[in-house]
């Protein structure tokens, strides 16, 4: 019996990216049978219209799905509940799928068939947008990538939903995603937690690669950084012994920390003029002005 692969792509108001996400998978080189369902996690942009044209032009299944605004978390559990695979594949709608994406993962899985074993696979900055000196922190050292800290096979414990593949039958046992998440931020970390202790083990393919058409800078990311730290929270009150809060009983830290609040957003303002000039600020710069907005996320609650 042939095994299915399910594309679980939640989206929102991000039509033009997603048609490229949807391009890509339609120029798959496999003879590997797969499906994709999007969940449209309430848009407001006609990305069902967009649907509805690529549903003439795919030679896969896909499948749509609407849904009010509740955020990625609920949108993939939908995925998962209707997802026809043996095999769930996650990315984002602002992933690009290199043509060997769908092969990589299914061949991995066929190699591995135990139920508790995951693939992530590899994501960079696709070539098509401009990388910025911030960008190329995001992914060298910040909050956006870390693969430069894996190593190609070996056991990893990042669960990360822009490009992670497992079996659907793991997930509908030991568990979903939480929809207390309503932002895209630490819901596929509190469920890479829960499966973990599960028993799931994710292995990394770096040959595996996606592209990500998703340009972003400072302003937007600090911005970000907020939502993160306010799903921080959720995550916290979930698990307290395990994720702590960053400053709690560090009375050092938190009086270095109120100097460093008065110079941020002079900082702040300085780093979007430079990084608009293409020049690089020091690490631990970028790391200082992303933390104020993560911590004021988290004391906004």
């Amino acid at each position: 019996m042939s095994i299915l692969l399910s594309v679980i792509i939640p989206t929102y108001n991000r039509k033009d990216s997603l048609s490229k996400c949807l391009y890509a998978l339609t120029n798959q080189h496999t003879k590997i049978k797969y499906e994709v369902l999007i969940i449209d996690d309430g848009s407001t942009d006609n990305t069902d219209e967009v649907i509805k044209k690529w549903e003439k032009n795919t030679h896969f299944k896909l499948r749509y799905f609407r849904q009010e605004n509740k955020g990625p978390a609920s949108a993939r559990n939908i995925g998962i509940k209707q997802a026809r695979g043996d095999i769930l594949l996650f990315i984002g709608d602002d992933i690009i799928a290199t043509p060997s994406l769908i092969e990589q993962h299914m061949v991995f899985h066929c190699k591995y068939p135990e139920e508790n074993v995951a693939m992530l696979g590899y994501v960079t900055w696709s070539s098509e947008i401009k990388v910025t000196p911030f960008m190329y922190w995001l992914e060298h050292g910040g909050p956006q990538f870390q693969y430069y800290k894996f190593r190609h096979q070996e056991k990893v414990k990042a669960f990360w939903t822009c490009n992670i593949s497992l079996k659907r039958e793991f997930m509908i046992k030991e568990g979903t995603f939480d929809e207390d998440f309503i932002y895209a931020a630490y819901e596929d970390t509190e469920l890479g937690y829960r499966l973990q202790k599960k028993g799931l083990q994710i292995i990394y393919n770096k040959n595996a690669t996606a592209y990500h058409y998703h340009s972003t800078n400072i302003e937007k990311y600090c911005y970000r950084q907020k939502l993160i730290g306010k799903s921080f929270i959720i995550l916290h009150k979930k698990y307290p012994e395990i994720f702590r809060m960053p400053l709690e009983d560090n009375v050092f830290k938190k009086n270095i920390w109120t100097i460093f609040k008065l110079v941020v957003p002079y900082l702040k303002k300085i780093a979007i003029i430079l990084d608009r000039k293409n020049i690089r600020l020091p690490n631990i710069l970028y790391k200082i002005i992303m933390y104020y907005y993560y911590e004021n996320g988290i004391q906004e609650k």
